[in-house]
């Protein structure tokens, strides 16, 4: 018992430096000790951005931290990580897919989404271009989850154009 709460407290002394030391190491030692929602709400802004920043640029072992911390978020947290994993399609399309396999979010809230407000033609060619990484995935284990994208990227596209 003595060891459950030393260890709470040396996790919540830890968070405040999670912006200087921000690490997957570090989430996924707070992880072990907190559910994923008293994460996610300890993390301040700037924090949180520099996780987004880091799911944005597809970092591998920030995008699997992603199913972990998924549960956890709230209506504007879960929209600004569906928003930084659309646009880590084109850096990481097969992390992206995984995040999307594991059933964590819709391939519309990904594949459709960059939550950017660039023109049309901007728009097009950012899909295009997620289109062509996301079709190069040949990983079995991610053709469904690739086709689903594959079908928003393409619907979002139309959209776009429309």
């Amino acid at each position: 018992m003595r060891t459950f709460g030393v260890a709470a407290i040396l996790a919540a002394l830890t968070m405040p430096a999670l912006s200087a030391d921000l690490t997957p190491s570090a989430f996924r030692a707070l992880l072990e000790h907190q559910d994923a929602t008293a994460v996610v709400q300890s993390l301040d802004d700037k924090s949180w951005n520099a996780f987004l920043n880091h799911i944005e640029a597809g970092e591998r072992g920030w995008i699997d931290l992603v199913p972990l911390l998924a549960p956890g978020t709230d209506g504007r947290s879960s929209e600004s990580l569906a928003i930084a994993l659309s646009r880590a399609l084109k850096a990481n399309p097969a992390g992206v897919l995984s995040v999307l396999a594991a059933k964590h979010y819709s391939p519309t809230d990904i594949c459709a989404e960059s939550g950017g407000t660039a023109s049309v033609i901007e728009m097009a060619r950012e899909i295009d271009a997620a289109l062509v990484k996301v079709a190069a995935v040949m990983d079995p284990a991610l053709s469904e989850a690739r086709n689903a994208c594959l079908h928003a990227l393409s619907d979002a596209r139309i959209s776009a154009l429309i």
